[in-house]
């Protein structure tokens, strides 16, 4: 991969970038992890830090044939910025960035029946769609680390292991299930958990097609530190019953404070680490 990070530095972040806006829309998701993207500029020095001063990339890959480089900000304890690029006809290209958190292992699901897509506005976002093999649960994803993973990604195998990880939009702490009150206290008392794709959200203008609506049990919570920004943001580990993810969260977009056993309601993009199985 020597040579890539020179292409890299002579291509303007502000004009490589795909969908610029889009990502900058995407605040708050960046804000879960820890970082702040409000604006252009805030996007471009973020890739820009990333990319760095490095040699080499971080990571390199072979999506059909199609040379891919991937660069890493390491913000600790599992957060992440991917800067994704692939060598087109015009060189070295800035095609994919996105803030990810990579989950415990011990967290992993795996995915049968799998089929990979791309982004209907950007092909070079890709989704994997599978069932998840212990509760039949529906489960589309953003592939966070799709370079390190091109090369076997179906239909080169049947299962797939991932992280679930849901960024989280915005969220509200409800009571514990029996709390609930409402005018029904029968219907207000057996309120049921969900995991769902929100379509609503879905069609919104520059809202990625990974968004889901929960409600969960928290079996666990804690906070974690960007240490790149030193911001601090909740970590939940949440069992919508019966598919359990881990979610991220600013305090700021969080109405509430999370406990174990209270219930966490919330909008989350969905993505994960994905191996074969």
């Amino acid at each position: 991969m020597q040579g890539c990070f020179l292409l890299v530095r002579f291509l303007p972040c502000d004009k490589g970038i795909k969908n610029l806006n889009w990502f900058i829309a995407m605040g708050s998701i960046f804000s879960s992890v820890g970082f702040k993207v409000e604006t252009q500029k805030d996007l471009v020095e973020l890739v820009e830090n990333t990319i760095g001063d490095k040699e080499f990339s971080d990571s390199f890959g072979v999506f059909q044939k199609v040379q891919l480089a991937g660069y890493t900000l390491n913000a600790g304890h599992g957060i992440v910025f991917n800067v994704n690029l692939a060598h087109t006809g015009e060189g070295w290209e800035i095609v994919d960035v996105s803030p990810c958190f990579y989950g415990s292992k011990e967290h992993a699901v795996v995915l049968k029946d799998c089929e990979l897509y791309q982004d209907v506005e950007d092909e070079w976002k890709f989704y994997l769609y599978g069932i998840d093999e212990e509760t039949g649960t529906p489960v589309e994803l953003y592939i966070s680390n799709f370079v390190q993973c091109a090369s076997f990604l179906p239909p080169m195998a049947e299962k797939y292991e991932i992280v679930p990880v849901g960024l989280a939009y915005n969220g509200e702490i409800l009571p514990a299930r029996r709390l609930i009150q409402t005018e029904d206290m029968e219907e207000g008392s057996t309120m049921a958990n969900f995991f769902v794709q929100t379509a609503q959200i879905q069609a919104m203008e520059n809202i990625p097609p990974v968004v889901y609506g929960l409600l969960g049990d928290i079996l666990d919570v804690k906070k974690i530190k960007n240490e790149w920004t030193g911001e601090e943001v909740y970590w939940l580990y949440v069992d919508t019953s019966p598919f359990k993810l881990e979610v991220l969260v600013n305090p700021a977009d969080l109405e509430g404070e999370p406990e174990v056993g209270k219930r966490l309601f919330a909008t989350v993009w969905l993505q994960g680490e994905v191996t074969p199985k």
